[in-house]
């Protein structure tokens, strides 16, 4: 299943695009599968590194591991 949405982009960039590929909504889907994941990487991080600042014992912060795993793997799911 599909969505039609509309999106306004500046000129040069909608040139670009359609001088780059035949299939602008095929391509315009990637770009955003991959903006999305680069977004919920950052997010995971981000969540670790606030989870570090505030653990105060040994060693790395339990269920950290587990997590950067939960989002690589969620990553590669958003490419398929």
């Amino acid at each position: 299943m599909s969505m039609r949405i509309t999106v306004r982009v500046p000129d040069d960039l909608g040139d670009i695009v359609k001088a780059t590929t035949d299939n602008v909504s095929a391509y315009v889907t990637e770009a955003l599968r991959e903006k999305i994941a680069r977004d919920r990487r950052r997010k995971a991080r981000q969540n670790i590194l606030d989870g570090i600042r505030d653990y105060e014992g040994p060693g790395v912060q339990e269920g950290a591991e587990e997590q950067l795993h939960g989002e690589r793997r969620d990553s590669y799911r958003t490419r398929s």
